[in-house]
């Protein structure tokens, strides 16, 4: 693994589209830096101390770089496909490293996108619904549906997820607010 590969694989990298590059090149990187790292310990010379120091740092540099264009592209391709204007060619220019972040981004995003477009209908039950209510009772501290931590005091009026809100009114806990509009 030498500098000018390296450098050949990032100018690559920064044009167009996402380009194909080897499943272990990150690994042989890494090889290479702890190889000088320890030809490092057994250099005979200041300057040669020098001259390793600063290859591992070059190395380093364009390691870093290569990951930040790379994950750039896969972001902008996960959400070019959220979006559904994706084409699905870079796929197989991923590592399998980066195909697994890939889907994980879409389904993050995907996520996000119905929390935020999709809108309740009538009847439906939907993930994300969140219910207004009065709290009738201090509650221990809990952590709700959605992650968030909540600590609730008697006349508290707070929006919970509709699972949790549903638990508390069925408890006599809370209260729903009708919220007219």
């Amino acid at each position: 693994m030498d500098i000018d590969e390296l450098l050949t694989i990032l100018e690559k990298s920064k044009s167009g589209k996402l380009q194909k590059i080897d499943e272990d090149l990150y690994d042989r990187i890494k090889e290479r830096i702890a190889e000088l790292e320890e030809r490092k310990k057994d250099a005979n010379s200041e300057e040669e101390v020098a001259r390793i120091e600063d290859e591992i740092r070059t190395l380093r540099r364009i390691q870093r770089m290569i990951f930040v264009t790379r994950t750039s592209k896969i972001i902008k391709i996960a959400w070019a496909k959220v979006c559904e204007t994706e084409t699905d060619e870079e796929l197989d220019n991923m590592t399998s490293a980066e195909k697994s972040l890939f889907k994980k981004l879409v389904d993050v995003l995907e996520n996000f996108k119905r929390l935020i477009l999709e809108h309740v209908k009538k009847g439906e039950k939907e993930e994300g619904r969140y219910i207004l209510v009065r709290i009738k009772k201090d509650i221990p501290e809990f952590v709700g549906v959605d992650g968030k931590t909540y600590k609730l005091r008697r006349e508290d009026v707070v929006v919970l997820p509709e699972l949790n809100a549903k638990a508390l009114i069925k408890d006599g806990i809370a209260e729903e607010i009708e919220v007219k509009g």
